[in-house]
């Protein structure tokens, strides 16, 4: 059985090998993110620019690039049963499974970073990750609260915390505690992002489901996701933290003989040894050459 990993924001370019981009799966997907977007995605995403620190940028083209890599990996033959993704990673892992068509998840991707940006500017704040045990953790979030407003924005790992809040929150958890800015533009998964939740709701009920094909792993709390579950599961992670451990957890219960970090896996790949053990091998499919391989094995 094979499991398919996808990230969510804040990953550096180059995200894939340029052979990637130049086949045909890819490029019609970052087409259309480029629709959504209104700017020309593959430039970007070959050349970079200041546009992709954008939500509403950045987000579409993900999703777009990670679901044509795992088109890709379909062609050849590869189909993961099980999937699951990190943040914005569960909307391409929804589409990778099934329960919706790519063209709406890069749709709703865009949408998602649009509504995001826009609670962003009314709420600015940001994240910052932390290392430490969880009840560090747990004092850095009580005292930087007696500064500002900060959350639990992502449970990674035994020693790897996710905060969320307001900049004077996080200005004292940085002078404080061993922590690190993350290069996310806002709040997320916190109370913050709550005037988006209605919106991005309407959005993901008016797209068609399809069913699901494979097993699908919730960023909310680790369950399997259903047909009649994931909507409303993903529209609540813009206000819930990612429980990655969770995540983790339910996919080591179902055994997976193979795991395959899709599109940009670096930090996926930390995060699985982090939790499940260094021994624990994570294919990166990033490249024409990682896809015939793991088409080969």
């Amino acid at each position: 059985m094979i499991a398919s990993l996808f990230i969510g924001q804040g990953v550096d370019l180059p995200w894939v090998d340029a052979d990637v981009l130049a086949e045909s799966l890819v490029a019609e997907r970052v087409g259309l993110a480029s629709e959504h977007a209104r700017c020309d995605m593959m430039r970007l995403l070959t050349r970079g620019g200041r546009e992709l620190a954008r939500s509403e940028v950045v987000q579409p083209a993900m999703v777009a690039v990670c679901l044509g890599v795992h088109r890709l990996l379909e062609r050849a033959g590869v189909t993961p049963a099980i999937g699951l993704g990190h943040s914005l990673g569960e909307l391409t892992a929804w589409a990778a499974a099934g329960g919706i068509a790519d063209a709406d998840a890069i749709a709703l991707a865009g949408t998602r970073g649009r509504l995001m940006a826009r609670e962003a500017t009314a709420h600015p704040g940001g994240m910052v990750r932390i290392k430490g045990d969880r009840a560090l953790t747990d004092r850095a979030l009580a005292d930087g609260a007696m500064h500002g407003s900060l959350w639990l924005g992502a449970d990674n790992g035994p020693d790897e915390y996710a905060l969320t809040g307001d900049e004077a929150a996080l200005a004292y958890v940085l002078a404080h505690y061993p922590a690190v800015r993350l290069g996310v533009a806002g709040a997320w998964h916190s109370p913050a992002m709550a005037g988006a939740s209605d919106e991005l709701a309407l959005a993901v009920g008016a797209v068609p489901k399809r069913g699901l094909r494979a097993k699908l792993i919730a960023n909310r709390d680790g369950s399997l996701a259903t047909d009649a579950t994931i909507a409303e599961l993903f529209v609540g992670q813009l206000v819930h933290p990612v429980q990655w451990v969770a995540c983790l957890t339910t996919l080591a219960r179902l055994e997976p003989q193979r795991l395959l970090a899709v599109g940009p896996g670096k930090t996926l790949r930390a995060l699985v040894h982090r939790n499940l053990g260094v021994e624990r091998h994570v294919e990166m499919i990033d490249s024409m050459r990682a896809i015939e391989a793991a088409a080969r094995a």
